[in-house]
């Protein structure tokens, strides 16, 4: 029997700090809700599962937390090529359903927040593109930037969304990796600007950072760091572990972490785990059992070398914005 490697992207279960939001909603945005809990974050928002979503309301009611639902989002029966704007979806793909408590299929679109005020503000700026019959509602631009800094997101960071968030044009983790200072010819990135395991649990940002060393996305990072550590010290511990992991990015949320170590453009590895954007399946990549059979990869020239014990077993045209990287 082959073995079987384990996952290096878990579930994590709170010995303290947020346990009952878990139990209700699980940990892939775990984060997101302790930091704004703790008052580091001014809101956040969430998918709750309309069977849970009063028992949601009152647990965040528990940690001093307002909450107010928007749509319904519901799995569509349809590909999304069949829509009319289809194409201008990112990461979200659902049917839209204003929001009514006899509704007993979907999850809710929910905000939260210690503050009322900052609430409503941030549910104005918040909504998303959702499919009603045979369209798609799209987004005005500038809601998604107004969003952006009810979330607290770093204005500088704001704007290089504003002007690299065009998927059909731009990658925009490639171009932060561009805009990243090299420090002895090499691009590092720090733990702390790692968006990559943002909504898998194991993060401390929610936002591309305009740089993987953005000083200002540092300096948030490093406040949620060090008060999730006062309530929750193994949390912290097991998201650093992961966030100085190497990855291979293809696109956004379209990546490989490694176990395994990084250098001048050669990754020798003994486990990985390949993570894909469920709103753009088309990215997905058709080598991955390649790299599964093998332990190292390597860019050279316009290609993706993938070995075995340097060996190589396969031979990959790279595309101008698949990128390697190290974090410290």
């Amino acid at each position: 029997m082959d073995n079987i490697i384990p996952n290096l992207i878990t579930n994590y279960k709170p010995k303290k700090f947020g346990k009952e939001y878990v139990n209700i909603n699980g940990s892939s945005q775990y984060p997101m809700f302790i930091s704004t809990a703790l008052g580091i974050k001014p809101s956040f928002d969430d998918w709750v599962d309309v069977k849970h979503y009063k028992k949601f309301v009152k647990m965040c009611k528990n940690y001093n937390l307002f909450v107010d639902p928007d749509v319904i989002f519901q799995k569509p029966k349809s590909n999304k090529n069949a829509l009319i704007g289809g194409n201008t979806l990112t990461t979200t793909y659902a049917i839209g359903k204003k929001y009514n408590p006899k509704i007993k299929n979907g999850k809710v679109h929910v905000f939260i927040s210690k503050s009322k005020k900052t609430l409503l503000e941030a549910k104005k700026f918040g909504w998303y593109p959702v499919a009603t019959k045979s369209r798609c509602i799209n987004k005005p631009f500038i809601d998604h930037l107004r969003f952006g800094k009810k979330l607290g997101f770093p204005s500088c960071c704001i704007n290089f969304f504003k002007k690299y968030n065009n998927w059909n044009i731009y990658s925009h983790p490639f171009e932060t990796f561009k805009k990243t200072p090299k420090n002895n010819q090499k691009i590092t990135g720090s733990y702390l600007c790692n968006n990559f395991l943002m909504d898998n649990t194991f993060f401390l940002i929610h936002h591309l950072p305009c740089s993987y060393r953005c000083k200002k996305t540092m300096n948030y990072a490093k406040s949620v760091e060090e008060n999730i550590k006062k309530v929750e010290p193994d949390f912290i511990k097991k998201t650093k572990q992961l966030l100085k992991k190497p990855l291979l990015v293809f696109s956004e949320r379209n990546f490989i972490i490694f176990d395994g170590k990084l250098s001048n453009n050669s990754l020798k590895y003994t486990n990985y785990q390949y993570l894909t954007n469920p709103g753009r399946p088309e990215e997905t990549i058709g080598f991955f059992n390649s790299i599964k059979n093998g332990n190292k990869i390597e860019f050279k020239y316009n290609k993706l070398l993938i070995k075995k014990n340097d060996k190589i077993t396969s031979l990959i045209t790279k595309k101008n914005t698949w990128f390697m990287i190290n974090f410290e």
